[in-house]
């Protein structure tokens, strides 16, 4: 997809040096730390007919345009990257022109008013199963069947792509994985959602289909994240952390394949195992 419909500004670095004190070994020394850099940016919708306030985001300081495009996909505001004619992001402000067949302002007046607020930080996941029910889609009906090494292998690559992760210890990570264990997309940011979301926003972008792949991320498998991963009809989802039961609840009504604490040579597998194949090769 062009970029000609996005307007940018320069985004600050994702990452700050500040000083601190640090105990260690018994004992204190002054040094200078990095940490992650978290800016606000409040995202507003428009069509024909007006402007929405969307929501509140904590999110990395980096060109939120991905995460944009992938959280109204995830929240069923929009269905294809075309639906977007138009994003400017300046001064912390998103102003998102959305066309009129997606009729924005009946799909925000359902949304619950805690819906409004995203921290990317932890969402309400409560419901998760009953949104999912009320989007009225179908479970992901997958042919694709892998080996736990290529997940084991994938989430390893995930691990070390993470430069910000690696320099702070303060993100999130997410990516798309080919059949192969390839990693074709890697986003990081202060939140497990965001990341996510990120992820399924670069993929409508460069018209990539989640649904021929996995997605990886790093935090807990909860109802709402799940939720990301059956809209953009992803037959995978893996982390290294642990599911909830939300999460195994509607991975199972989806269809998806949830795979948790993917760490070392060990995963389990929460649901849909069929899509795992068990023999050596």
């Amino acid at each position: 997809m062009s970029y000609h419909n996005i307007s940018r500004v320069d985004y600050m670095e994702s990452v700050r040096t500040v000083t601190i004190r640090r105990w260690k070994q018994k004992k204190c020394e002054t040094v200078e730390d990095d940490v992650v850099r978290e800016a606000g940016l409040r995202i507003i919708l428009s069509d024909s007919r007006g402007e929405e306030n969307f929501a509140f985001i904590r999110t990395i300081s980096e060109d939120p345009s991905p995460l944009i495009y992938g959280l109204l996909f995830t929240s069923r505001i929009i269905h294809k990257s075309e639906d977007i004619s138009h994003l400017r992001v300046s001064n912390q402000l998103a102003k998102v022109r959305i066309t009129d067949e997606c009729n924005i302002h009946e799909k925000l007046s359902s949304l619950r008013p805690t819906a409004r607020l995203v921290t990317g930080v932890c969402g309400p996941d409560e419901g998760a199963l009953g949104t999912w029910r009320a989007c009225d889609l179908p479970p992901v009906n997958s042919p694709l069947v892998i080996q736990p090494k290529l997940v084991i292998n994938a989430i390893s690559e995930l691990n070390k792509s993470m430069p910000i992760y690696r320099q702070t210890g303060g993100t999130h990570g997410a990516a798309l994985a080919d059949t192969k264990g390839g990693l074709k997309i890697v986003a990081e940011d202060v939140g497990r959602h965001n990341a996510v979301d990120r992820v399924v926003g670069e993929a409508l972008q460069q018209g990539k289909d989640c649904g021929t792949g996995l997605i990886l991320c790093t935090g807990r498998l909860t109802g709402d994240l799940v939720l990301k991963a059956a809209v953009a009809r992803v037959p995978y989802l893996a982390s290294i952390g642990a599911a909830v039961d939300t999460g195994i609840e509607l991975a199972e009504a989806a269809g998806i394949t949830l795979i948790g604490f993917v760490r070392g040579t060990r995963m389990n597998i929460y649901t849909h195992p069929e899509r795992i194949s068990f023999n050596s090769t």
